[in-house]
């Protein structure tokens, strides 16, 4: 009778797999401790600890919890994150005294200062810079000449390089206007400032330095008598002044009136004009 032979390991699984399944398990306690280390709060951290100490006698344990980085922002979608800007130090202004500011005023306008187109005067209170009608706008009109408006930009350069608050005041004559354009004078001299302003913050001065006013008849520099009284008083001034002596009504417009045809800056007190109706000779 024949004897049948079972065939070797019939019935069990390889041993290799015993030594998989050992490397698997320790696998999956590795990762599910990475995964509760990343998780980790103090408190439980804390219990941990000190059964560590229990079991450990004298083994330093670390007390303090590590720090966990913050997760980096990955876009899905394919773009890199924006890189953090570091805000560079604002430079620091070129003219910073009143000295220096006049004389570079004074350069930049020289051939206006000397054919009367600019008044300049200045004392402690500031600088200012007088642009009459006849020079800068047309009558009537809120839009700056085409010819003026090189010389306001020169201007500017000038005083965006300077510190300080800037105020720009239009005026006008007693003679009231109306028009589809302009309600009153109110309105005229508002737009007069305003035109002044874009030319400087286009040429480079902070917005957030200059501030635009009208005053309409309200500021007269001489009693509006004649024609040639009235062409003083509509004007635009430009007053530089430190930030801690602005006005907040705006007022360069009862200071001064430049002595025409001068070279240098005529100080407040010796300009202001006298209020007995004759015309400037």
């Amino acid at each position: 009778m024949a004897v049948r032979r079972s065939k070797k390991g019939e019935g069990g699984a390889p041993r290799w797999m015993t030594t998989f399944a050992d490397l698997m398990a320790v696998l999956v306690v590795f990762f599910v401790m990475l995964y509760a280390f990343s998780t980790i709060d103090a408190e439980k951290y804390e219990q941990m600890a000190d059964s560590l100490r229990e079991v450990l006698g004298s083994t330093e344990v670390q007390e303090e919890v590590p720090a966990i980085p913050e997760p980096t922002v990955i876009d899905l979608e394919g773009r890199s994150p924006e890189p953090r800007t570091v805000e560079e130090p604002e430079p620091e202004p070129e003219y910073r005294e009143q000295d220096e500011i006049t004389e570079a005023l004074r350069e930049a306008l020289q051939d206006e200062l000397e054919q009367g187109l600019i008044d300049m005067a200045e004392d402690d209170a500031g600088i200012l810079l007088r642009f009459e009608e006849q020079a800068a706008f047309e009558i009537g009109e809120k839009d700056l000449n085409v010819d003026f408006v090189p010389v306001l930009e020169r201007v500017a350069e000038v005083l965006a390089e300077t510190p300080g608050q800037i105020v720009i005041a239009g005026h006008t004559d007693d003679l009231p206007i109306r028009s589809e354009r302009f309600r009153s004078n109110w309105d005229l001299s508002t737009a007069r400032a305003v035109s002044v302003v874009h030319v400087m913050e286009d040429t480079g001065v902070e917005p957030a330095r200059m501030r635009a006013t009208g005053h309409a008849d309200t500021r007269p520099l001489r009693p509006n008598v004649d024609a040639e009284s009235r062409a003083r008083n509509r004007r635009v001034d430009v007053l530089l002044m430190d930030a801690d002596d602005a006005d907040p009504g705006g007022g360069s417009t009862d200071i001064i009136e430049g002595d025409r045809g001068t070279n240098g800056p005529v100080p407040l007190d010796e300009a202001v004009p006298e209020a007995d109706g004759t015309p400037d000779g």
